[in-house]
């Protein structure tokens, strides 16, 4: 969540806070590319690094939330931190942000593919593409995971959960909600002990 220094990055001109919020999710949005975990990074650097509403130990709640919840991971993470910095009028700034320049590259790609799809450029690019894409996604995987692991127990239940995805069948969603689970009866232990 925002803490008291974090505050201080924000205006008190709620109009220009929102602004700033729609802004700032309009130039991480067409850099979704490939999926909402690509953009990590790059909310890290803008909502971190530069607007400083969000310390770097909040990215991996973030991520977490936004995959855990129902809907795009981009939409989800805009939500959360929209909703953080001012709200749900600060929510609503988000979702706008990330999606009028989505829906325009949409279009105005759909309208490429279909007119020119069979031109060796086209089918050249599309095949450059998705190396890059799964670049983005291991770097983004790394940099969470660099915050997400710091213990013993972090590791445990990320190995668990690597071998469960591997060798079992099992949907993501009763690993996120074992994952939970996990957290939480570690929490009551951790209370309850000390």
């Amino acid at each position: 969540m925002i803490t008291q220094e974090k505050q201080t990055a924000l205006t008190g001109n709620h109009l220009k806070d929102l602004f700033a919020v729609f802004l700032t999710f309009m130039k991480i949005s067409p850099l979704t590319f490939g999926g909402g975990i690509t953009m990590i990074p790059h909310i890290e650097s803008e909502i971190v690094n530069k607007r400083n509403w969000l310390a770097k130990e909040d990215i991996p709640n973030v991520v977490a939330i936004a995959q855990s919840a129902p809907g795009s991971v981009a939409l989800n993470s805009a939500v959360y931190i929209g909703y953080t910095v001012r709200g749900i009028p600060g929510a609503m700034s988000a979702i706008a942000g990330m999606l009028v320049p989505a829906s325009l590259i949409i279009v105005g790609l759909t309208y490429l593919y279909l007119n020119y799809q069979n031109l060796d450029i086209v089918q050249n690019a599309f095949k450059g593409i998705r190396p890059a894409i799964i670049g983005l996604i291991v770097f983004a995987a790394y940099k969470i995971g660099k915050r997400a692991i710091y213990n013993k127990f972090t590791l445990m239940v990320f190995l668990l959960t690597l071998c469960t995805l591997g060798f079992l069948n099992l949907s993501p969603v009763c690993l996120i909600i074992g994952g939970g689970l996990i957290g939480l009866f570690q929490s009551i232990w951790e209370h309850r002990r000390g």
